[in-house]
């Protein structure tokens, strides 16, 4: 329970300053672009919030699962070749998807957002994706070893650097350009520091085997393919929006969407510490240590969920107001919609880590993609329809569905579960 608490605590708060200072990044951006701008660079930055969402709910789970299994049972020799062919296999594709997306930019910027003006935003996203793999693979390792501090600091420092390169270089020319340029540097510039962290764990790297990735590689499937469904249900709403909308309205919702997913940082970082104790715990077969560690936890969400949704709700005017200025006062309405589904997304985050540390990550990897789908149909159905308020809606309900399917699911199969 201390080590949950603990690892908790560290993480709630590095994920907190994570979250705060990716949101000073588009505060910082949508004060000194003008709506339209702010919009670009919101149809740019999918892509790169892509890798974070994979480092947290795809990758960086699926290797410390491995790592801390194997780091448990006293196997060594597996756990250092995990380590060695996720460095490599991992980087490999991370380049490959970088050249995908760059070569793919005119594309979408022409015909998916009508907005040519994306297309040079989107290019220079894409060069970032090869160093957030890579960084993502470390991050993995630092959470298999419980060294969160080592996980929260690299994550923190790279948040760091995106808000600081942004900030000189909008101070030169305030455009999306410059702004997208300042988040890859970020992503680019922490890669070494993530580096010299990982050479303090003393580890020596093993030959890598494309064997041993095919294994952790299977495995990472329904694990990456949730995260990636955790991409679509996080960004299908602003994709959209540039669909059928404007840059402008782009922009107002890009103020109400990211803001209110700031209660969310308590959940990610309970996440990355439940994920490797219940792996551990399973492997013990410890039922009554099991239930301890959701039953805590869920007491731990709680407490922190529902007060902190309430402020939010309460205070949501001046919330937008003083972050964005009155420019984006249209932003309060889906603003107080989506925190409402956000402290859904929040349990459902909870059950995901319960049930990939359990070996079930198709159970979220199912939940994901139903919700994902739902998501995506509700905001086609309704953005035409009600606007921003129509994609604020559809993502909320998709959020209620996703926290409260899962909880029922979960119930089920600690029922049925023989440990």
């Amino acid at each position: 329970m201390k080590d949950i608490l603990r690892g908790s605590l560290v993480l709630t708060s590095s994920n907190l300053a994570v979250r705060v200072l990716g949101y000073l990044y588009r505060v910082l951006a949508g004060r000194m672009l003008t709506t339209a701008e702010f919009g670009i660079l919101n149809l740019a930055l999918p892509i790169q919030y892509m890798i974070i969402i994979l480092s947290s709910s795809g990758i960086a789970p699926a290797i410390s699962k491995f790592v801390s299994e194997y780091e448990a049972g006293g196997e060594y020799k597996k756990r250092d070749g995990v380590i060695s062919s996720s460095l490599l296999f991992y980087t490999l594709i991370g380049i490959a998807l970088g050249i995908l997306f760059y070569l793919a930019a005119p594309y979408i910027g022409t015909y998916i957002f009508n907005e040519e003006r994306a297309i040079v935003p989107l290019k220079i996203a894409s060069i970032a994706l090869p160093f957030g793999m890579l960084v993502a693979v470390y991050t993995g390792i630092f959470q298999g070893f419980k060294r969160m501090e080592y996980m929260g600091g690299t994550l923190v420092i790279e948040q760091v650097l995106r808000v600081v390169f942004a900030v000189l270089l909008l101070s030169v020319s305030a455009t999306a350009i410059n702004a997208i340029i300042g988040s890859t540097l970020g992503f680019i510039v922490v890669l070494p520091i993530a580096y010299l962290l990982f050479k303090k764990l003393g580890l020596k790297i093993s030959q890598p085997s494309f064997d041993e990735f095919k294994r952790i590689f299977k495995f990472s499937l329904p694990v990456s393919a949730t995260a990636l469904a955790a991409f679509v249900l996080a960004y299908i709403d602003i994709l959209l929006l540039g669909y059928f909308m404007s840059a402008e309205d782009v922009g107002i919702y890009s103020a109400a969407s990211p803001t209110s997913r700031l209660v969310m940082a308590f959940s990610a970082a309970l996440y990355a510490v439940m994920l490797p104790s219940i792996s551990e715990t399973v492997a013990k077969k410890d039922s009554v240590q099991l239930r301890g560690y959701i039953s805590y936890a869920y007491k731990l969400s709680i407490v922190i969920l529902l007060p902190v949704t309430l402020v939010s709700i309460l205070l949501s005017g001046p919330i937008i107001t003083v972050l964005f200025g009155s420019r984006y006062l249209a932003a309060v309405a889906p603003f107080e919609i989506l925190v409402v589904g956000t402290a859904f997304l929040g349990i459902f985050t909870l059950n995901s880590s319960i049930f990939q540390g359990a070996g079930r990550p198709g159970i979220t990897m199912a939940i994901l993609i139903s919700t994902a789908v739902l998501d995506g149909v509700l905001n086609w159905v309704l953005i035409p329809r009600f606007e921003i308020v129509g994609a604020a809606l559809a993502s909320t309900l998709s959020f209620v569905f996703a926290g409260v399917g899962s909880t029922l699911l979960l119930v089920v199969y600690l029922r049925r579960s023989p440990i």
